[in-house]
């Protein structure tokens, strides 16, 4: 690049030294001829910018202009050697050789120059086209009449100079008109186009000065249109390579700037001293100079009369969008506000009275902070100082006071300078948000309570969280049986049992405790109490949940469970409500009114039991379900009387899970009615075979409560003993002890149905007695048969001999008396087949005695026994 302007730079020092030597060895219109050939240098470098893309506007566009800069340059070259060497020869019609060569480059210059400037189309209305077509007659008129006065003496006319000054003064019109009066491209074409007008002239003036030789002002004529010539070069290069063409934006319709533009002002100037001076002269005006005269007089009038009737229009046309602006501003909710330098406010809209009840009175003259709410007087100031500065229309919210007094929530964007006055002013944009503020505080109130209750929800329960220290502890509860008040006694009952849980809750709050309603059945609440009294807080609320709900003459009841989990700073507050949610779960099962603290061991098992009751469902099609069975024997001789059935499940990843384990899934997930009846069938079958040898053995089967009351368990028994021909004494069915402890069904319904059994000659058992709370009068009306006492009762504790032994014999004595036959279940040791025997137990069971077997060893064993 260094090199290139290195080359340059002489180049145009070897060109002005050969001018100035030329200027004074040659004759003056062969220096003008030499002149003009040193455009050619422009050329060069517009054709150089578009090889190496550097041309900011279109490359045919510079490409065109180039090529008709060349052809001037290599006219003026032609000319000028010419003129050394040929000055007096004649061509076709008398023309001199030097004024031939430029004319005929005048029709290619032209042609090279028109579509450079009309390209690209301009989109105008009517009015427009008409505007420029004015200007374009005008022009040509205007550049025709000068040098027809001065160079037209009596009859005397050339053919080359009148043939170059139409034909160049056309063109230059064309041009030039096109160029001022551009909307696309408008930057380029402002330059560009009076450039390619000013070099067809130069060339017209050359083409002149070389037509008549024998005039003493030809040769100026010619010097001056070589120099005409360069600048026109300078400016075609600019346009063309180092303006982008829309550098400008594009003026809407009807607005041009050029509408304005006195275009005709210089040349009808110029025309009116030629006449003048034409006329002190002696001179006189022949018809082809009036009727040039009239054209320019009447294309300006006309001009001016279209120009009138555009501006009448426009006029029109701002007034109408006054008057709307007017509207706007007047019916607008917003206030705008116009600040001067020193943020005083010099004018505020209509609005401000109507928004605001501020008066002009109350504002004008004041600064912008001294209206807002003293705490935020001086961030607005500098927020407006800023803004002065940097545009920005980011809302500011301020609080402003009113005209009574009153502080309201407001916005404030700035949107630039006065147009009037811009740099020194601000205006400013006011709008009242005091509703949407208050909407908003609205709906987060209502995104963080429960609707019904009033309490918090989950989104309340978890901002509460944030804002309590990592110290205290979270309380979730589950309420049974609103399911069962809303089918009972309508929902309408249900809901205002919810609304009085909520209300008792609410009562029993300490400082800073948050209740929440987590869902339709749980709560929860974030105490900041420590362990041992958010214990003491959760038995408190189960009891205050669970008494009777007294509405519409109706007494509800509930049961509860709840579950604990300490607040930590290493979870969140989601993270707690779903551990105090794992415990309650770990005791939903069991009996109400358990609370139970998180531990991860717990969530083991949960996770355990979640994959147990993932896979559950076509256990029993898949054949992952066994039956174990352990003998029921006499005692002392160990003669097998029965056998009970045990169900395990070979899970492939969670192991052997025994039937305490998997029932209570089943029963949840509804498949307890397939298990127990699969369990029956194949119970029965295998009895069957085994009686065939031993006749007086039975078979136990474990049942809950719940597939009692279910017909299809009476169904499938009655299959079970029709099928595999059994009779209903040789099955036992038994219920454990625990399951006697839940209230469902009631102890009435569970004694009928197994009164039902007994009448059918199936025989009835209770399981693991004395394990559990089980009260003597329930026992008293249960239709038992065979009460399983479990190994709490006899086991034997070191040094707790006599009183085990005591225990025993009053269990066996209470069965008899009862009209049971005593089992002695869970026997592990030779002391518990003493204590049992010494208190008089005829039967037993346990791993002392034989341990769970499958079928196969299980009838093995009884082939060995004799029948």
């Amino acid at each position: 690049m260094a090199g290139f302007r290195r080359r340059s730079a002489l180049l145009a020092f070897v060109a002005v030294s050969t001018l100035v030597v030329a200027a004074i060895l040659l004759p003056a219109r062969a220096v003008a001829g030499l002149l003009i050939a040193c455009s050619g240098a422009f050329a060069v470098v517009m054709i150089r910018a578009v090889r190496t893309r550097r041309a900011a506007g279109p490359h045919p566009r510079a490409l065109s202009l180039a090529a008709g800069i060349l052809l001037t340059a290599l006219a003026g070259a032609a000319a000028a050697l010419a003129v050394l060497i040929a000055p007096d020869v004649l061509v076709a019609g008398g023309v001199p050789l030097p004024a031939e060569i430029p004319l005929v480059t005048l029709f290619f210059v032209a042609g090279a120059y028109l579509p450079a400037t009309l390209r690209p189309h301009q989109r105008r209305d009517l009015l427009a086209r008409l505007r420029a077509a004015l200007d374009m007659l005008g022009l040509t008129a205007c550049l025709i009449f000068t040098p027809w006065l001065v160079l037209t003496h009596g009859d005397e006319q050339r053919g080359a100079t009148m043939t170059a000054l139409i034909l160049g003064a056309t063109a230059a019109a064309v041009v030039a008109v096109s160029g001022v009066h551009a909307i696309r491209h408008r930057a380029a074409l402002q330059w560009c186009g009076p450039g390619a007008a000013l070099s067809l002239v130069g060339l017209t003036a050359l083409v002149i000065g070389m037509d008549y030789q024998g005039e003493p002002n030809a040769a100026i004529a010619a010097l001056a249109g070589g120099l005409a010539v360069n600048v026109a070069a300078a400016l075609m290069w600019y346009g063309s390579v180092r303006i982008r063409p829309d550098a400008r934006p594009i003026p809407p319709a009807g607005s041009e700037p050029s509408a304005g533009f006195p275009l005709l002002a210089l040349p009808i100037l110029g025309s009116a001293l030629a006449t003048v001076y034409h006329l002190i002269t002696g001179g006189r005006l022949d018809p082809v100079a009036i009727i040039l005269g009239t054209v320019a007089i009447t294309a300006v009038a006309t001009r001016e009369w279209v120009s009138a009737i555009v501006l009448r229009r426009h006029a029109d046309h701002l007034t109408d969008q006054g008057n709307r602006l007017r509207s706007l501003v007047f019916g607008s909710a917003d206030v705008a506000m116009i600040l001067d330098a020193d943020l005083a406010v010099r004018w505020q809209s209509p609005a401000a009275a109507r928004q605001f009840g501020l008066s002009d009175q109350d504002v004008l003259g004041r600064t912008a902070s001294a209206l807002v709410h003293p705490g935020q007087a001086d961030a607005l100031h500098a927020h407006l100082t800023e803004r002065m500065v940097h545009h920005d229309p980011t809302p500011f919210p301020v609080r402003l006071r009113d005209g009574f007094g009153r502080w309201r929530d407001t916005e404030w964007t700035t949107s630039g300078g006065d147009p009037a006055e811009p740099g020194r002013t601000l205006v400013v944009h006011v709008r009242d948000v005091s509703d949407l503020r208050s909407l908003e505080q609205a709906l987060r109130d209502a995104s963080h309570l429960d609707q019904q209750t009033g309490l918090a929800n989950r989104e309340g329960l978890r901002r509460a969280g944030e804002l309590t220290p990592d110290t205290g502890a979270m309380i979730v509860i589950e309420l049974g049986g609103l399911a069962a008040i809303g089918d009972v006694h309508g929902p309408d009952l249900a809901e205002v049992v919810v609304a009085e849980a909520a209300r008792r809750l609410r009562t029993r709050m300490a400082g800073g405790d948050v209740p929440a309603r987590l869902s339709e059945t749980r709560f929860a609440v974030l105490t900041r109490s420590g362990a041992v009294r958010a214990h003491l807080l959760a038995s408190q609320l189960l009891t205050a949940l669970t008494t009777p709900y007294s509405a519409a003459g109706t007494a509800a009841h509930l049961s509860a469970w709840a579950g604990l989990a300490d607040l930590t700073a290493q979870v969140d507050i989601d993270e707690v409500i779903r551990r105090a949610g794992l415990a309650m779960r770990s005791v939903r099962s069991g009996p109400p009114g358990a609370v139970e603290w998180y531990d991860e061991q717990m969530e083991i098992k949960l996770r355990r039991r979640s994959t147990l009751e993932r896979d559950l469902p076509g256990a029993v099609q898949r054949g992952a379900l066994e039956l174990n069975f352990q003998l029921v024997v006499e005692l002392p001789g160990g003669r097998p009387v029965g056998v009970e059935s045990l169900l395990t499940w070979r899970h492939p990843t969670q192991g052997v899970v025994s039937a305490d384990e998997l029932l209570a899934p089943a029963e949840d997930l509804g498949l307890l009615a397939e298990i127990g009846q699969w369990t029956l069938h194949r119970s029965c079958r295998l009895l069957a075979d085994w009686r065939r040898q031993h006749e007086d053995l039975w078979v136990a089967i474990n049942v809950r409560p719940r597939e009692l009351v279910d017909p299809a368990f009476q169904a499938a028994m009655q299959t079970a003993l029709e099928t595999h021909q059994i009779p209903p004494s040789a099955l036992v069915v038994e219920v454990s002890e625990r399951d006697l402890i839940d209230q469902q069904p009631a102890v009435e319904d569970l004694a009928a149905q197994l009164g039902r059994l007994r009448a059918q000659g199936v025989r009835t058992a209770v399981d693991n007695f004395g394990a559990g709370p089980t009260s003597l009068s329930r026992l008293r009306i249960l239709p038992i048969d065979l009460l399983k006492v479990d190994r709490d009762v006899f086991g034997q504790p070191a040094g707790t001999l006599p009183q085990i032994g005591a225990v025993m014999d009053v269990t066996v004595a209470l069965g008899r008396r009862l009209g049971m036959e005593v089992i002695a279940h869970g026997l592990q040791q030779s002391e518990d087949l003493e204590v049992v025997q010494a208190a008089g137990c005829r039967l037993g069971q346990g791993d002392l005695l034989g341990k769970p077997m499958p079928a196969e060893h299980l009838e093995a064993l009884l082939e060995r026994q004799p029948r």
